[in-house]
């Protein structure tokens, strides 16, 4: 990796399409660019959104930094050889606004935000990573779908020279008289030297019907008359400024009243009830094509992300917990080897409790997982009680105490999973 890759990187990077998008026609352009399914990157991107809320940011900077198909080229960046310093006017505002994004992001890492921490930062990493390996498949853009293929922004205008011959007379020409002072008189070893070309029209052809008078320039093409745009609908700003309101006044009975029920996830669901009012009514409306309420779709998908990434994380948890990516078995062959809390990320992961021998006392046993399958083997002679929480998907637990006639102290196993399966038997 040099410095030359990077910005071929970044100047072939994908345009955004206007036509067939869903938001901002970024994972459209993607798709177009690296010719993969854009279903696959609208996938990452939601992942992303629900690993740590990277794929939030990474969405946004994308609408910044992608020109959109109808946009004129934008500056190639190119290896400096020599080293100058660049005042803060010189730099675009898209940089600007990079660099506030990333402030931002990583000033929240390791924080307890819940869009943020490890897990924010990994995700960050693997889609960086997977739009490197993009790049590598396909290092040439396909026509028409990188940056540095669109129309400069300065383009030469190409003047249309047309030679205009004159039509050929069915008349034979006439002879026209040459007074004889019209005869430049010349010396010997001189040529003559022809009298200089007058293009007005003679005396005794006062409407220019000569040949030589037709070379007139070609008529100016009238205007092309203007394209008509339907009117743009009203229910954008009407049900979007609802939204706001509902929002605004959910947040201000939580804040103020102290009314719990008004969670991140519950205010952002109402306003997505009034965004789906207005899809809805724009629906019922016979309006054309370009006079729909198209902003609603986006904003709406927008407020979705948030009502989702804000209920997965609603019963207080700081964020996806530690522990890395894949397969996690843990076997204790006994209480000594009984750890109190056992974390991971996204994966599998199985606690065998069978051999784990007979309690001094009371022990809790906590298991927290981001995202995947938790499998807990019970031991078959030890007071066992089981607590489940899955934020999204299905838990099989036994209810009550498990061997409730075992003389022992009891174990408290608590299993909680955002996205999965929990499994106890």
């Amino acid at each position: 990796m040099d410095t030359d890759t990077l910005l071929d990187l970044w100047n072939t990077r994908p345009v955004r399409r206007r036509h067939g998008k869903s938001v901002g026609g970024v994972c459209t352009g993607i798709g177009m660019r690296y010719r993969i399914d854009p279903t696959l990157v609208k996938v990452a991107f939601v992942v992303a959104a629900l690993f740590g809320g990277s794929g939030i940011f990474l969405y946004i900077a994308c609408l910044i930094a992608l020109p959109a198909e109808d946009e004129t080229a934008p500056r190639r960046l190119h290896a400096r050889t020599h080293r100058h310093f660049k005042g803060i006017h010189d730099i675009p505002w898209y940089w600007i606004v990079l660099a506030v994004i990333a402030v931002v992001t990583l000033g929240n890492m390791g924080s307890s935000s819940p869009f943020w921490g490890g897990s924010g930062l990994l995700g960050l990493l693997l889609m960086l990573g997977g739009w490197w390996l993009l790049y590598q498949r396909t290092p040439q853009a396909p026509a028409g779908t990188s940056a540095d293929q669109l129309r400069p922004a300065h383009a030469a205008e190409v003047v249309d020279q047309t030679v205009v011959t004159p039509p050929v007379s069915e008349y034979p020409p006439v002879a026209v008289p040459v007074a004889e002072s019209a005869t430049v008189p010349f010396t010997a070893g001189e040529p003559p030297v022809a009298p200089p070309r007058d293009d007005s029209p003679p005396a005794w052809d006062p409407l220019g019907a000569a040949p030589f008078a037709w070379d007139l320039p070609e008529p100016i093409p009238p205007p092309a008359p203007p394209v008509y745009k339907p009117p743009r609908s009203p229910l954008t700003p009407v049900f979007a400024g609802l939204a706001l309101i509902v929002a605004t006044v959910g947040t201000a009975i939580h804040v103020v009243g102290g009314v719990e029920w008004f969670t991140v996830g519950r205010i952002a669901a109402l306003a997505l009830a009034v965004l789906g009012v207005g899809i809805l009514v724009d629906a019922l409306q016979r309006r054309p094509a370009g006079g729909r309420a198209s902003g609603l779709v986006p904003l709406a998908m927008i407020v979705g992300v948030v009502a989702v990434v804000a209920t997965l994380f609603a019963s207080g948890r700081p964020g996806l917990p530690s522990g890395g990516i894949g397969e996690r078995s843990w076997h204790p062959q006994g209480v000594e080897q009984l750890a109190g809390t056992y974390e991971l990320t996204v994966g599998n992961s199985t606690l065998n409790l069978r051999d784990l021998g007979p309690l001094d006392h009371d022990r809790t046993v906590v298991l927290r997982q981001g995202v995947g399958q938790i499998t807990v083997l019970l031991p078959d002679d030890v007071r066992v009680k089981t607590e489940c929480t899955t934020t999204v998907g299905n838990q099989v637990c036994p209810e009550g105490v498990v061997n409730p006639d075992a003389k022992t102290p009891t174990l408290t196993i608590k299993a909680d999973l955002s996205l999965g399966n929990v499994e106890m038997k």
